[in-house]
């Protein structure tokens, strides 16, 4: 079984949870070949905390420090893609507020393994049921990251546009529900889920496709919530996206792209009756 993977994410002022999230990334049955951070202009005992890592782990851990003096969620991808290396099968993108079950890995690899068409997947944050691949806790087979991208793109939306990457090219992603995450943070604390909405505008992401997903959100009131799933709504009717950097909008064939794939699963669903009750039942 292949077990390359290294792990990156970036961190602000998570004295309170690092600890956590580091101990469980060394716990893991099967360990990461490296542990690459961006400690992002942290002012509290965040950076202090991870040299102490490091101090241990020379070989294993890498931190990149900022002077960045504010939070910034848009700097995200730019971070991430100060940690890329093309030298492992796959990479798996943490948080720092994020910390893993002991066989997290170990289960993810052999999902990855055993089937070739699996290019992205994570487990799921307890005690949620999600549908996609979560942010935090994800692993990307390399080969197919690469094939694409040269780097993450720094514009809102990144992370869904890959997921769609991968669908629109044949390939599976997965979340499994089975294998758990938590956060020590609120999800969506720091925006309330308004980004969403704005990254879906900028993805291209087809009406109809944006207020079933809305809708399904407020209905069922979980991880998202009510309020979370209106603000996604009104920022994706509302938004405006800039000409250029990270509030803009990705090229027109990208949005086409994924406006026509969200259009003919649409289509597919909508011949289904049974599917639409099982969703809204959520059984």
């Amino acid at each position: 079984m292949s077990e390359s993977y290294y792990h990156i994410f970036c961190v602000r002022d998570s004295e309170k949870s690092i600890d956590k999230v580091m101990n469980s990334l060394l716990d893991q049955t099967i360990r990461p070949k490296e542990i690459i951070v961006v400690n992002d202009g942290s002012a509290d005992r965040t950076g202090e905390i991870l040299e102490s890592f490091k101090k241990e782990l020379p070989n294993m851990i890498t931190i990149y420090t900022t002077q960045n003096k504010t939070r910034d969620y848009s700097r995200i991808p730019s971070l991430w893609n100060m940690c890329l290396k093309r030298d492992y099968d796959f990479h798996m993108v943490g948080a720092g507020d994020v910390s893993y079950e002991k066989k997290y890995a170990e289960k993810l690899l052999e999902k990855l393994n055993s089937d070739s068409k699996l290019v992205i997947c994570s487990g799921d944050v307890h005690p949620f049921t999600g549908k996609a691949p979560h942010g935090g806790g994800r692993f990307v087979r390399q080969s197919f990251f690469f094939k694409y991208y040269d780097k993450y793109p720094e514009i809102m939306g990144y992370e869904s546009e890959i997921l769609h990457r991968g669908l629109i090219k044949g390939y599976n992603i997965e979340v499994f529900n089975d294998v758990k995450m938590e956060h020590h943070d609120k999800l969506g604390h720091g925006h309330n889920f308004e980004e969403f909405g704005r990254g879906m505008k900028a993805l291209g992401y087809h009406p109809a496709y944006v207020m079933g997903r809305c809708f399904l959100e407020f209905v069922k009131n979980n991880n998202v919530g009510r309020r979370g799933a209106m603000n996604m709504f009104w920022k994706y009717i509302t938004y405006k996206p800039q000409p250029q950097g990270y509030f803009s909008q990705f090229p027109e064939d990208i949005r086409k792209e994924i406006s026509d794939y969200q259009s003919k699963k649409i289509k597919q669903f909508l011949k289904s009756p049974k599917k639409i009750l099982k969703m809204i039942s959520g059984n």
